[in-house]
């Protein structure tokens, strides 16, 4: 059966109940009547801003039944989504297969493995060099679906409506619910979830509220980012395009730069959430007023090895 408004909002409830969402959130910057404020998304039970869609798809393909005991999860991930799928499927019974980058970090590995789910490394040249890019994983995946099909249930992140349902239903009324009136909002690219889904949830608040998508440079290194020039596009980014007013460019340099600043004011993050808060300051800058909303998607826990290469621990 279908999924219904009605139950994305029980659905909501029920995360909440499983301490997924509520995440803190903070003022990381202030400039006269220019804010920056930043939702903790590594406070998540499992970690990460995944844990919301994870949580979501799992729970909606339950209600369609196309989940169900005897049928396995298999996801391709360069981190947060497939540490959050292979525990939440566990807790909710479901075996689940995650194809990741071999070039992913090494704690994002070592969480992955320690889930006792099966993990696939994959190595491709884009590994090779470092780099971040998902497409092998995905190559990888289909060919495991294609030989057995009825083994397993494919959530794909990348058009499961579930995805962006999740931050419209938890990620967006949390923000809201603290009363915060928001004129922009700064999110990096992965699915596009993030972005659309709180972007949804705040222009229906507030019409005028500007929405800001943040971009790596082609060849990066930034975990849980995508460049749409070197990657696929997915289809929940394509199908909710209007929600994005701009876009924004960071490199590698002002991801850790970002990492580094953060690091001084008390808050241990990861890469993604470094990009984001460049990007925020960035448009910070250039305005005279208004309050700027980011999401910082995880923290720095499953960077430690990259972060000692770069001695900023």
């Amino acid at each position: 059966m279908p999924v219904r408004e009605s139950d994305y909002a029980e659905i909501a409830r029920r995360a909440h109940s499983a301490g997924i969402g509520n995440t803190p959130l903070r003022e990381v910057y202030s400039r006269g009547d220019v804010r920056i404020i930043a939702k903790f998304e590594g406070f998540n039970r499992f970690g990460s801003v995944k844990d919301r869609p994870a949580f979501f798809m799992l729970s909606a393909a339950e209600i369609e039944g196309r989940l169900a005991r005897g049928r396995e999860v298999i996801e391709a991930s360069s981190g947060n989504t497939g540490i959050a799928l292979a525990y939440i499927s566990k807790v909710m019974g479901y075996r689940a297969t995650i194809f990741v980058p071999a070039s992913s970090s090494e704690e994002t590995r070592e969480k992955l493995i320690g889930s006792g789910q099966e993990i696939v490394e994959v190595e491709d040249e884009n590994s090779r060099q470092g780099r971040i890019n998902i497409d092998a994983s995905l190559r990888r995946l289909k060919e495991a679906m294609q030989a057995d099909p009825d083994r397993y249930v494919n959530l794909d992140q990348y058009s499961n409506p579930s995805n962006f349902k999740s931050h419209f239903y938890t990620t967006g009324p949390e923000v809201a619910g603290k009363g915060e009136e928001i004129e922009y909002l700064v999110s990096g690219i992965g699915t596009g979830g993030t972005v659309t889904g709180l972007g949804m949830f705040l222009k229906h608040a507030n019409a005028r509220t500007r929405v800001i998508a943040v971009e790596p440079d082609p060849d990066h290194h930034i975990q849980g980012l995508k460049n749409l020039k070197v990657s696929s596009v997915p289809r929940i980014l394509e199908d909710n395009m209007n929600i994005i007013d701009d876009w924004a460019r960071v490199g590698d340099s002002a991801a850790f730069q970002g990492v580094t600043e953060l690091k001084g004011m008390g808050f241990n993050v990861g890469l993604s959430s470094g990009a984001n808060y460049m990007a925020s300051v960035s448009l910070a800058g250039k305005i005279k007023a208004g309050t700027i909303l980011t999401v910082f998607p995880d923290g720095a826990e499953r960077y430690q090895s990259i972060y000692r290469q770069k001695g900023i621990i």
